[in-house]
């Protein structure tokens, strides 16, 4: 039965994807804008290329598109090899014949203009990396690691075919945000542990630190006067046609900030509520009390690793914008209180600070539940074969 809720969760989550699965396209005055799958299919040399400004190194492509709207219709197109802001740049990659691309088309009219590529069509590679991080994690994880993978698959489906268009479409982002977080971390640990008392007592300690996270991130954000409004969002601002509501990017903002805090919460509140729920089984006379000072003493631990983990992945995500700063010669000072670098602080913050709290929560939350339950010996030794956790000696002292 429990087997089967697992499924119907899941049915009910592609549903909900394929009923939100809006397009948004860029729709203005008159036309419409694309971006159009295409293939090369005759390749020019590199030369120079004057518009009337300046003068550029570029390819002359003729494409044919492969979209079904405008399948077969073909185009010549410039590719500009340097870029347009800084020669001293090295040149980007040349296309050759057969080589798959995104081209930018105007539809006005009834009628098609392509003049420019956008993007080479990086999708195989990525499919074969994709592949080998799916291998990897089956071939090592095995049967939790294919568990472990449908929670990913499901988790990205939910956050690209339901969290963003809702966003795009109006609706509220940090209550949106935080149905979505819930959604994933319900099915992910459902999937991944099944229905024992570990696996609530994750998801509630789990849930707690995400909006814990988007609390603090709230606070600060408001208290620092930040907008949420970076490049993107400008862009952002310019697609949207003007008869539809402006998102308010502040919401995104904090939206970010529960969705970046998502994973290492999930890994520390699995990881304790697994713990005490082991060292519950090997050790039945320990009280709840004792459950809370051994789940505490397992976060300690984690909580090292997990905050320098997220800062770190902050840092490396904001490296460019820090170099830039740096060799125009700006103070730390400055440098902090750009908005840019002030909202990855926040995050960086905000995501630690809601790691931490997950930490005393799941622990509190699994001593109590956990410890007040009956250990069945024979469903607990089968279940620890399975699971085959290691806890450290040192936890099970009294």
């Amino acid at each position: 039965m429990k087997k089967y809720l697992v499924l119907i969760l899941t049915i009910v989550s592609i549903m909900l994807i394929s009923v939100s699965n809006i397009c948004f396209a860029e729709e203005y005055d008159g036309y419409e804008a694309y971006n159009l799958y295409a293939k090369v299919i005759q390749a020019g040399e590199e030369e120079k290329y004057n518009d009337g400004y300046s003068e550029y190194i570029v390819q002359k492509l003729k494409v044919e598109i492969i979209d079904s709207r405008f399948k077969g219709e073909q185009f010549d197109i410039i590719y500009y090899l340097e870029d347009g802001l800084n020669t001293r740049l090295p040149l980007y990659d040349k296309f050759k014949v057969g080589d798959k691309l995104y081209v930018y088309g105007i539809y006005e009219n009834g009628n098609l203009t392509v003049d420019a590529a956008s993007y080479y069509d990086k999708t195989p590679w990525i499919v074969a990396i994709v592949s080998i991080y799916a291998i990897l994690i089956a071939l090592i994880g095995g049967k939790k690691g294919l568990k472990a993978l449908i929670g990913l698959v499901i988790t990205v489906i939910l956050i690209f075919n339901i969290l963003v268009p809702a966003i795009l479409n109006g609706y509220n982002s940090i209550l949106i945000t935080v149905l979505i977080c819930s959604l994933i971390i319900l099915i992910t640990f459902l999937i991944i542990s099944g229905f024992k008392r570990k696996t609530w007592v994750a998801i509630i300690g789990t849930v707690a630190g995400v909006v814990m996270a988007g609390l603090i991130g709230g606070i600060f954000g408001h208290a620092m006067r930040l907008t949420g409004i970076n490049e993107h969002a400008r862009m952002i601002s310019v697609a949207i046609p003007e008869e539809r509501s402006m998102i308010d990017f502040k919401d995104v903002m904090l939206s970010a900030i529960m969705i970046s805090a998502l994973g290492a919460c999930m890994d520390v509140g699995m990881s304790i509520a697994s713990a005490i729920s082991e060292i519950k089984e090997k050790k039945p006379d320990l009280t709840a009390k004792d459950l809370i000072k051994s789940g505490m003493n397992i976060g300690k631990d984690v909580m090292g690793t997990m905050t320098n983990t997220l800062i770190l992945a902050y840092v490396g995500s904001a490296m460019l914008c820090i170099l830039l700063y740096n060799v125009n010669g700006f103070d730390l000072s400055f440098i902090l209180n750009s908005e840019d670098i002030t909202v990855e602080v926040l995050k960086s913050l905000s995501g630690s600070i809601g790691l931490v709290c997950t930490i005393p929560l799941t622990a509190i939350f699994g001593g109590v539940i956990i410890g007040n339950s009956k250990i069945d010996s024979s469903s607990s030794k089968k279940e620890s074969k399975e699971d085959n956790v290691e806890i450290p000696v040192n936890y099970f002292k009294g």
